[in-house]
C-alpha cells in the first residue's frame, strides 16, 4: 500500500490528502477476490453475520441502519421503557486532535 497525495491537496496536513494505492500483481488480486468470495459465502450461508451489521454488507445501507434504530426506539416507547439515543460524531473529535488518530 502506497499513499499518493490527491491533486490540489499537496499543502494539506490532514490524513484525507492521501489516496491509498495497492501494488498487488494481477494474480494476487484474483486470489484475494476468490478468498473473499469464499469467506463471505460461508459467513452468509451459515448465518454467521450479526443482523445489526449494516456497513460493508450487501443489500444493506445507512437507511436500513436508521430504520433499525427507529424501530428500536419506537418499540421501547410503546412498552413505556425509558429509551435513550446517544449519538457520537467521531469526525469532530478526530479533527480536534488535528487529524492524528494514534
Amino acid at each position: 500500500m502506497i499513499p499518493i497525495t490527491k491533486p490540489g491537496k499537496e499543502n494539506s496536513t490532514g490524513v484525507s490528502k492521501f489516496r491509498p494505492i495497492s501494488l498487488i500483481n494481477m494474480g494476487g488480486k484474483v486470489l484475494e477476490k476468490l478468498l473473499i468470495n469464499r469467506i463471505m459465502n460461508r459467513v452468509y450461508s451459515n448465518d454467521l453475520m450479526n443482523h445489526n451489521q449494516f456497513g460493508f454488507t450487501p443489500k444493506k445501507s445507512a437507511i436500513d441502519a436508521s430504520l433499525a434504530v427507529m424501530e428500536f426506539l419506537e418499540g421501547g416507547m410503546r412498552e413505556s421503557y425509558i429509551t435513550i439515543l446517544v449519538g457520537l460524531n467521531v469526525k469532530v473529535h478526530l479533527m480536534q486532535l488535528g487529524g492524528r488518530v494514534f
